[in-house]
């Protein structure tokens, strides 16, 4: 795991404030590591104590006379950078710092966090933590932490590793997948990621060959692209990750001139570019552990079909209806299937899919029957994942059941996955039977279900990974000269700039006060104050639409000047700008904002008055090519109005999706000066008819 290689396979653990109470951080450190099994060197590090147990105690950590790759620090906050500074001269190069008291703990703690990282990177140290659980290699037995991640249930060996940003909670996501059956490699509770973060332990993961499936509770990450980065790297090697994001909700104030802003929440953006870069994203413990366990066996989905038996016609019908909301079919069974099952399911079985073989079928003279079945519908070629459905079988009819599914799944490399209710007393032999063959197995139809919609949305990704793990590169190009420092553009300077990143505008003229009507003007026409200090111009009354001729054009510019001067008579007026009026689009809004953590992110959705009302919104993280933003326009709710419905026509999607990524290479380019944008509305003319932005407000910072 190049430079992480000997943080998780260290020759010596060091336990600085190591203590024999093992109600302490440094007393359950060492406890851990002794009772686990580790078998490097385990140095206890506590002047008060020559020894702990049956190891020798050294008084500081520069005495230590053994191989030592891993300090585990557990002393108050304000010793560590010196025990930092030590690990560096003793040549350590990881340390796990368990306490807290740095950054969340006010200025003087930010003083020390600065005194340790300078301490760091003066002796070459990588941190682990502060304020963290620590971190595991339950293959090699190290357990190098304290607190929940070192004590039952134990974790058993297997493919999946994980990295966790809460201590107790993420380790709760860790023990439920790991009760559901699924085995761990490394487990690492990041803390408060001083240094070694999310995004980076995900790549070691990604470079472990024996790691699998990729496991993260985050709360938020600095380097939102890192982290991009991190998972189109795990994409490309065939690595599922499964992210569950917390702390989505709670936002601060903000002061947005656009509707993109206002319609836009961090978590919108992690959403998106999670979905972005192909990670699997869950909302809770068990979506994760449901989904991990599928993803251990190594079986993906080639397609979105599927079959389901069982003996329970209520559990068909509730997997149905779950299969219908994450888009997987029910396909029809070839002519050859259905023959093996109409010569070994009961004269009452229903055989259309899905296949309800009966209650009490499955018996141990039925039990050969029943795997043909299985045999016969895993083979079937249009099928490409099966359920079967034991319900509330129990005793010999569940084991049985499991026993076919077992034999059938040493045929077929197809996925396979269990629905069962019952607990485990009442079929303890078909429960350790499906748990020594690793069979994925939920307590409810619709878990099944959702968890074949993300074998199938991964195999979707990995079919698509060289868009996906290729982000575009934007040719850099000559950018208009923009005005200095923090200030909105008008109307008419906007357009011009996106003009000059090739987004079609309306032709419009822009006319200081007082200045005599041009001849050329074709009615009919909008009419808008231009003003850098007017965000919403609709709302002081500055914008008159179909103006139809000289008389009504001069009578609205009029208009729109007293009513500006009046709602804001400080503002600095431009002028009027007269814009040609498109009737047959579709109204559409395209915007930007500057996410912190991400950087440019491109919204679109319905537009016009529906923007904030609807919020049919999509987002992508700038740049993206033309499938990314095709899928944006068929991913909103409304995406059927582009077809043409109520004898309305077909819209240009392919216009449409050449704006969105030219939108997206301007934000990219500007992303030093584009704060936020709005394009509303973007008109999507009928098909060959292209688009055109009728309006449009750009802050700059």
């Amino acid at each position: 795991m190049s430079s992480f290689s000997t943080l998780f396979n260290p020759r010596g653990v060091a336990i600085v404030g190591a203590t024999a109470d093992i109600n302490r951080a440094g007393g359950q450190a060492l406890h851990a590591l002794t009772h686990y099994g580790y078998a490097g060197n385990i140095l206890p590090v506590n002047p008060n104590y020559d020894t702990l147990g049956k190891h020798r105690c050294y008084r500081n950590i520069t005495d230590i006379d053994q191989p030592c790759d891993v300090a585990v620090v557990a002393v108050p906050a304000t010793h560590v950078p010196g025990v930092i500074e030590h690990c560096g001269k003793q040549g350590i190069t990881f340390a796990v710092v368990l306490g807290g008291g740095f950054r969340e703990a006010g200025a003087e703690g930010i003083a020390n966090e600065a005194r340790m990282l300078a301490a760091a990177r003066q002796g070459k140290v990588r941190l682990i933590g502060p304020n963290c659980l620590g971190f595991v290699n339950i293959h090699q037995r190290v357990y190098a932490g304290f607190g929940s991640i070192t004590k039952p249930p134990d974790l058993k060996p297997g493919p999946v590793s994980a990295v966790i940003q809460s201590g107790g909670f993420g380790n709760s996501l860790v023990v439920q997948t790991a009760m559901a059956g699924v085995g761990f490699r490394y487990v690492v509770a990041s803390g408060n990621e001083s240094d070694i973060n999310a995004p980076e332990l995900i790549n070691a993961f990604v470079d472990d060959p024996e790691t699998k499936v990729i496991l993260a509770y985050l709360e938020g990450v600095a380097d939102g692209r890192a982290l991009m980065t991190a998972a189109r790297r795990a994409l490309a090697a065939g690595k599922p990750v499964i992210i569950l994001k917390a702390g989505n909700t709670q936002q601060g104030l903000r002061a947005a001139a656009s509707h993109t802003a206002n319609l836009t929440s961090s978590y919108d953006v992690f959403r998106a570019a999670l979905k972005q870069c192909g990670v699997i994203e869950v909302r809770d413990t068990h979506e994760a552990a449901d989904y991990a366990q599928c993803f251990a066996t190594g079986r993906l989905a080639r397609g979105r079909n599927v079959a389901v038996m069982g003996g329970s016609g209520g559990s068909a019908v509730a997997f149905s209806d779950a299969a219908d909301e994450v888009q997987l079919k029910l396909t029809p069974l070839s002519d050859k299937t259905m023959g093996v099952l109409r010569e070994n399911l009961p004269s009452v079985a229903s055989l259309e899919n899905p296949v309800d073989y009966a209650a009490g079928f499955i018996t141990d003279a039925n039990a050969p029957r029943f795997l043909r079945a299985i045999d016969a519908i895993l083979a079937d070629p249009e099928v490409h994942q099966v359920g079967v459905l034991l319900a509330t079988s129990t005793g010999r009819t569940m084991y049985n059941g499991a026993l076919g599914v077992a034999e059938a799944l040493k045929k077929s490399r197809k996925p396979v996955m269990l629905f069962c209710s019952i607990p485990y007393a009442s079929a303890p032999e078909g429960y350790d039977l499906i748990a020594a063959e690793k069979i994925p197995m939920q307590p409810s139809p619709r878990r099944v279900a959702y968890a074949m919609a993300a074998l199938a949305n991964f195999t979707e990704a990995l079919d698509h990974r060289e868009h996906i793990c290729n982000p575009p590169e934007v040719k850099r190009r000559a950018v208009p000269t923009l005005p200095q420092g923090a200030v909105t553009l008008n109307e008419h300077e906007s357009k011009n700039l996106l003009r000059a990143f090739s987004v079609p505008v309306t032709h419009d003229q822009l006319l200081a006060p007082g200045t005599a009507l041009p001849a050329n003007i074709r009615y009919p026409v909008a009419v808008k104050v231009a003003s850098r200090d007017i965000a919403h111009k609709s709302d002081i009354g500055g914008v008159r639409l179909h103006v139809q001729d000289k008389a009504q054009l001069e009578q609205a510019m009029a208009e729109v000047l007293n009513n500006a001067r009046r709602a804001a008579p400080q503002a600095n007026l431009a002028g009027v700008l007269v814009s040609e009026m498109v009737s047959d689009g579709l109204e559409t809004i395209v915007g930007v904002v500057n996410d912190p953590c991400f950087g440019p992110v491109v919204a679109f959705g319905l537009g016009g008055i529906l923007a904030e009302t609807i919020r049919d919104v999509t987002y992508r993280v700038a740049p993206f090519n033309h499938t990314e933003a095709l899928a944006m326009v068929r991913e909103i709710r409304g995406a059927k109005l582009f077809d043409g419905v109520r004898g309305q026509p077909a819209r240009d999607v392919d216009a449409l999706t050449k704006l969105l990524v030219a939108v997206s290479e301007m934000a990219w380019l500007l992303r030093d000066r584009v704060a936020e944008m709005d394009i509303n509305p973007v008109l999507v003319r009928p098909v060959g008819k292209g688009t055109i932005a009728a309006d449009a407000l750009l802050v700059l910072k």
